[in-house]
């Protein structure tokens, strides 16, 4: 079973890039949190006190505003940066990504770590955000990502100041998760090379890539998790996205274009079922029409 990740783009916390506030991202989606020891705003690229006007020095926690009065955040801010561990607690009721890493001058330094549902918090039910975690590892030097990159058992890479770098792997195929399928060679963050192979019953075949990226969505929904840029650069914010149900009645969200590309070339049959990531679709004249008609609108 092959791992099309096409709700990447939903959920993950790097699609603002590295140089997001997470503290300043939560206050202004959740208004209704509490902060301790007291309330600041940020000004200047500065977190400054409600109370004296100046920089905050101190220990910031924050709480969820209800009976449990549970912690959400904690920092440490000096002179107003973030400076120290920074937590923010995974919540699968209140939809908060569990992340964890140093600031120094409010720059991330050595290994950051963000635990988040593997589908995305919009495709994922009540009962499987307890389960199934995507674990996304980033090591960080002055800001700037620096030396490994993991996430799950998708894929293992590396940077250099802040740029791709060396060889990349990624591991596409669930029943086979100690294989690659896709091998990248980067310098400075330019392909140099790049090889693919599909695994069939257990044996493992070398694919051409253009061939490979038409059948399996593979490193590229990644590389975008990781890297935002690359989706204005492809230009994949013109793709239209929609939420169709497989056929046991779970909403999945689909990326119309690239489905119905997939059905041209591994479904002509009138019908049949397509399998992807655990859900099953019935693809017949129907399915084909709703699609062609999206994304020729």
């Amino acid at each position: 079973m092959i791992y099309r990740i096409l709700s990447i783009l939903l959920f993950s916390p790097f699609l603002f890039g590295d140089q997001v506030d997470e503290l300043e991202d939560l206050l202004l989606n959740h208004p209704d949190l509490i902060i301790h020891p007291e309330k600041l705003y940020k000004s200047d690229g500065l977190w400054i006190s409600e109370i004296t006007d100046a920089p905050f020095t101190g220990r910031v926690e924050i709480y969820l505003q209800d009976v449990s009065n549970k912690k959400v955040l904690e920092c440490t801010l000096v002179k107003g940066l973030k400076h120290g561990i920074f937590i923010q607690y995974y919540d699968h009721l209140e939809k908060f990504s569990g992340i964890i890493g140093l600031y120094m001058e409010d720059m991330k330094e050595g290994g950051w770590v963000i635990t988040e549902p593997m589908e995305g918090w919009a495709n994922t039910t009540p009962l499987e955000l307890t389960k199934n975690h995507k674990i996304t590892y980033i090591s960080y030097r002055d800001g700037l990502r620096d030396g490994s990159v993991k996430v799950s058992d998708f894929l293992n890479g590396r940077y250099f100041n802040g740029k791709k770098t060396g060889t990349w792997f990624f591991f596409n195929d669930s029943d086979n998760k100690d294989i690659w399928t896709e091998k990248h060679y980067y310098d400075e963050d330019e392909l140099l090379q790049n090889e693919c192979r599909e695994i069939i019953d257990g044996n493992i075949f070398n694919m051409d890539c253009d061939k490979y990226a038409k059948k399996y969505t593979g490193s590229r929904y990644l590389l975008i998790q990781l890297d935002p840029k690359m989706a204005k650069k492809e230009k994949i914010e013109e793709s239209k996205r929609i939420v169709i149900q497989d056929v046991n009645g779970r909403n999945v969200e689909i990326i119309a274009n690239e489905f119905l590309g997939h059905i041209k070339h591994y479904h002509t049959r009138k019908m049949s079922i397509h399998k992807e990531r655990g859900y099953a679709f019935k693809v017949n004249d129907a399915l084909r029409k709703m699609l062609r008609n999206i994304t020729e609108d």
